[in-house]
């Protein structure tokens, strides 16, 4: 299938960039290096009120970004480090 759904987002066949919030993808790798020190240290993946810490210190680091937005990037790290921290082994 190729074209763009109803939220004006290209399906995966086009070739065409299908994320809806380019502007997250810029800010990621900055987001992901302030966030790696409490990732690492556990904090943010033994508690579920660390979700919330990792979304108040985006949040101070981005002050201009949404909410929802905050919400979309602290989501995106603890993936990505999960990820990258199974590819080393630990």
């Amino acid at each position: 299938m190729t074209g763009t759904d109803g939220n004006n987002t290209a399906t995966r066949n086009d070739g065409i960039e299908r994320r809806t919030n380019p502007h997250l993808r810029d800010l990621f790798e900055y987001a992901y290096r302030i966030a790696c020190p409490m990732l690492e240290s556990g904090l943010a993946l033994r508690n579920a009120g660390s979700a919330h810490f990792l979304r108040v210190v985006l949040h101070d680091s981005f002050p201009d970004l949404h909410p929802q937005d905050i919400a979309i990037l602290s989501v995106s790290v603890e993936r990505v480090f999960m990820e990258r921290r199974k590819t080393k082994g630990q």
